[in-house]
């Protein structure tokens, strides 16, 4: 007994030099999976009105539809308990005419998705522009409030400038100037003890 099962014989198919078995072609029409029968051909579902949906015409009004459609489903449920409670043999009927109305909801839905996708992309675009229009309007905002802040404190901030550049050229002035003079007087405190020492 082995800890795992062997694989299966088609791996020697497989190797390095053979070319390797083409998949099986697709199923068309019929089989049979889990004992049911399953057919390939895509179908639609039964859709119980004469008009169509049509965008640029007359038509069905889908959302008065699947309102009826959805009442019509809650009373079939609602029969459905009664006759499982009452005649459990009598469900299957019930159950197809759910099973019928719920197609239909589900074509109306698959009927709404261009308007759906049309609503949803003029939602995002309308979005998007009205918050670029705020913004614009922000920075609109903001230029004006800067332009006349600037225009207003303009004179002052430039008189403030000035005042402190002749400050700081004045007080630079001034340090040489004490520098200068300490420089001097060192100078002749040296001098001075030059000749003391020179008398002495």
């Amino acid at each position: 007994m082995t800890s795992y099962p062997p694989p299966p014989d088609f791996y020697k198919l497989y190797g390095q030099d053979a070319e390797p078995p083409h998949p099986p072609p697709p199923v068309k029409g019929s089989y049979t999976a889990f004992g049911a029968e399953h057919v390939t051909d895509f179908v639609e579902p039964p859709f119980e009105q004469s008009l169509m949906y049509r965008r640029d015409g007359p038509g069905v009004d889908l959302r008065e539809e699947l309102i009826s459609l959805n009442k019509e489903l809650l009373e079939r449920f609602i029969a459905l308990t009664h006759d499982v409670i009452a005649t459990p043999s009598s469900y299957e009927r019930r159950v197809e005419e759910i099973t019928l109305l719920l197609n239909n909801m589900h074509h109306l839905l698959n009927a709404i998705r261009p308007s759906q996708a049309y609503a949803t992309l003029e939602h995002v675009l309308s979005e998007q522009l009205r918050q670029k229009k705020e913004r614009l309007a922000a920075l609109r905002t903001r230029k004006t409030r800067r332009g006349w802040c600037w225009g207003k404190y303009r004179p002052s901030f430039v008189a403030r400038w000035v005042r402190r550049r002749n400050g700081r050229s004045r007080r630079r002035r001034e340090r040489r100037r004490w520098w200068n003079d300490l420089l001097a007087n060192l100078l002749g405190l040296a001098e001075k003890k030059k000749e003391l020492d020179l008398i002495g």
